[in-house]
């Protein structure tokens, strides 16, 4: 029998959340799935049926997405992207996939993202890595602040309930633009990471809040006892800092947690300052770098023209046979068609990169992804995409 592929009704919820967990690896109860579903907008999904069965699974939710400069666009972010092992190599990937850029396209979101549980899979659908991200593991009993910095002891307090739902939604709101690369959360988003925060992780503990007049971080604890002493791990969830100020009293409290030796973060940004706090920036090792956001241009003209540049400059892109003209500077911009020579041929997952800013020209160029007219080309375009601060999304969906 063919397979279908609709939009699910409001009846088959349960089982495409149970359908889409299995694929990933766990089984939801009751309580899961009550809690992610205001989260869900149906209209946003496809399954694939086959015999009146859910055999695959892909969706989107709908974001603002931050660009360089500050200035937002809508957004797709696709997730739930599953297929059942007993219909693999059959199409259903892609069906899936383009009945979801087609609903992305209806809807006028002019920037489709996500974040690829496998690396190998997603360029085939145009999409590209947009940003990275690091992850970091702190000597908590090593880790010395540098004298002379100046500390707020009383800057931070903890929060918790409604209170601190009302403090990061707040923050969030303003936060999230200035990182290229972040996005919206709705109030239903912020409701439901207070639920998932609010409950144990495996054996790490609820989480905790620590509030900052401009900022917040939330934060697990993992008990671990030894006959040499304590030695707990604190995982960093979330963390927000408006100024250079709360971002430097959020980590001093979050380094004074008692009983803790390591304390981990699994998105921090690629140009965080953290590491310079300390008389020796080794107590900050990192311990993975890897993709972050991965893009999918689906409008050159609206997605070009809404970004800002770092120098004042015109430079015309070629992707899949059409050249357009990126004109720019840090304050205004425009995209749009032309005839005239190429500065730099692309292959559109490559587009990804350049929009966010995430990846050197230079280094698409020397993978063999992108070429270009000349060397001075290449200095030039690394110096207008790039954008400050590094482009980063601390937001999985």
């Amino acid at each position: 029998m063919a397979i279908a592929i609709r939009t699910p009704s409001e009846e088959q919820w349960p089982e495409m959340f149970r359908v889409d967990a299995r694929g990933f690896g766990f089984v939801p109860d009751a309580g899961d799935i009550e809690r992610r579903r205001p989260i869900i907008d149906m209209s946003r999904f496809r399954i694939a049926v086959e015999r009146g069965h859910i055999v695959g699974v892909a969706g989107s939710y709908g974001f603002d997405v931050t660009l360089p400069g500050g200035t937002t666009v809508p957004g797709s972010g696709i997730t739930w992207v599953s297929v059942a092992a007993t219909h693999r190599r059959q199409g259903i990937l892609t069906q899936l996939m383009e009945a979801c850029h087609t609903d992305t396209d209806d809807r006028g979101e002019p920037v489709a993202a996500l974040f690829a549980t496998e690396g190998g899979i997603y360029e085939r659908f145009g999409y590209g890595i947009a940003t990275e991200m690091r992850s970091v593991a702190i000597d908590r009993p090593n880790a010395r602040f540098r004298p002379g910095l100046k500390l707020d002891r009383r800057a931070v307090r903890f929060i918790d309930h409604d209170e601190a739902l009302e403090h990061r939604q707040r923050l969030w709101e303003t936060a999230r633009r200035h990182r290229a690369g972040e996005v919206s959360l709705t109030a239903a988003w912020h409701q439901f990471l207070t639920e998932i925060w609010a409950r144990p992780q495996g054996p790490a503990s609820p989480a905790f809040c620590l509030a900052h007049a401009d900022g917040y971080a939330v934060y697990r604890i993992t008990e671990k006892w030894t006959d040499g002493g304590p030695q707990h791990r604190l995982d960093v969830v979330a963390f927000v800092a408006l100024t250079p100020k709360a971002h430097l009293d959020l980590w001093h409290t979050l380094v004074g947690v008692d009983l803790v030796a390591t304390i981990s973060h699994r998105a921090i940004p690629a140009d965080d300052p953290l590491p310079y706090y300390f008389t020796d920036n080794r107590v900050v090792h990192t311990t993975s770098v890897n993709d972050g956001l991965w893009a999918n241009v689906r409008d050159v003209a609206v997605c070009f023209g809404a970004r800002t540049y770092g120098t004042a400059d015109r430079l015309v892109v070629e992707v899949a046979g059409r050249r357009w003209a990126i004109e720019g500077n840090e304050v205004e911009s425009s995209c749009r068609p032309v005839r005239t020579r190429a500065d730099l041929v692309v292959d559109h997952p490559s587009l990804g990169a350049l929009l966010f800013g995430g990846i050197r020209p230079s280094q698409l160029v020397a993978a063999g992804r992108v070429s270009c007219r000349s060397v001075d080309v290449v200095r030039r375009a690394n110096a207008f995409f790039q954008t400050w601060p590094a482009p980063h999304c601390q937001t999985h969906f």
